[in-house]
């Protein structure tokens, strides 16, 4: 395997991103709300207790793309995607080193 890979992930609900622990460096997410605004918190590690980098508000009953520009946003230990209950789904850009 390179020493890069990545890709999309699509979340429906908590979950890691990639591979546990490893870094990772994140281009941009699709937020689904449902006929609440989603909020997803994007975590540095691979659980729910990692500390939150990133926390994003979706649009109500719509989709919402948010761009982390062509440097990304990097997370050293690796990245856990914690979504809230009005959160349908989270279409998330990566690469894993």
């Amino acid at each position: 395997m390179d020493s890069n890979y990545g890709g999309s992930q699509l979340v429906v609900a908590d979950a890691i991103l990639g591979v546990s622990g490893q870094p990772v460096r994140i281009y941009s997410i699709h937020i689904l709300s449902t006929s609440t605004a989603a909020v997803v918190s994007l975590r540095n590690g691979s659980t729910v207790g990692g500390t939150i980098w990133i926390t994003e508000t979706g649009t109500i009953s719509t989709g919402k793309t948010i761009s982390f520009g062509t440097s990304g946003a990097f997370f050293p230990n690796g990245c856990f995607v914690d979504v809230d209950a009005n959160t349908t789904s989270v279409l998330v850009n990566y690469i894993q080193s």
